[in-house]
């Protein structure tokens, strides 16, 4: 399972790349999901997507429980584009 955030504010300070990925999230793939990064990536996106194995969905913006479709074309772009967040454990 993975994120991919497009950043509200691309080229802000800090902030130079609109498109980044949380990958390996799903603890049932042994991967672990940093709830405080993902959050902060939330906050600071204006897209969000999950890609999982049953696909890709559009999870921000929610259109009230309602799936919008995901352009395949440029999905494949915004990973091609996508830097991997690289984080550190809040237990170490």
């Amino acid at each position: 399972m993975n994120y991919y955030y497009e950043l509200r504010i691309p080229n802000a300070p800090g902030q130079e790349w609109p498109y980044w990925c949380l990958a390996n999230c799903s603890i049932a793939d042994g991967g672990h999901l940093p709830h405080h990064v993902h959050n902060l990536f939330m906050l600071c996106s204006h897209r969000v997507w999950l890609e999982n194995a049953n696909g890709v969905y559009l999870v921000k913006p929610d259109y009230y429980g309602q799936r919008h479709q995901v352009d395949p074309h440029e999905f494949t772009i915004i990973k091609l584009k996508a830097r991997t967040i690289e984080y550190q454990s809040q237990s170490q």
